[in-house]
């Protein structure tokens, strides 16, 4: 048997809706010290937007940030995964798709939690030194 989602500590999500602009959506990253917000429309996840997503769609374009919304620059479709999904699982789809933040649902598709590569690897880390 192997360890799952739920057998790690999952971030509190910070959400965001799809008219708000890029400017406003850095600014509430710095505000709340991450680098991914998850895009909600009506309960649902329409996209998940990064740092990174702002600096590559944004910023390299010569794009003004307040101009831009978070809904033109999202990534979508999202990959999400169930706090019972095993870890090894998700690792794997995480790497071949090159995603390091993945949102967890629960079985009614509602946003629980997110998991980073990171977090990932800090639990690893803990995880073998308790031993």
């Amino acid at each position: 048997m192997g360890l799952r989602f739920e057998d790690m500590v999952v971030r509190k999500v910070v959400t965001i809706s799809p008219e708000v602009s890029a400017r406003d959506a850095t600014d509430l990253m710095e505000e709340k010290s991450t680098s991914c917000l998850v895009v909600m429309v009506e309960g649902r996840i329409e996209g998940i937007v990064t740092s990174q997503d702002v600096i590559q769609r944004v910023v390299a374009r010569g794009l003004d940030p307040s101009g831009v919304t978070v809904g033109e620059i999202a990534t979508r479709p999202v990959i999400v995964f169930k706090p019972e999904t095993f870890l090894g699982e998700a690792i794997k789809v995480m790497l071949q798709r090159r995603i390091k933040k993945i949102p967890l649902v629960d079985s009614g598709g509602r946003l629980v939690g997110l998991v980073s590569l990171s977090d990932i690897v800090e639990f690893h880390s803990e995880l073998f030194s308790a031993l």
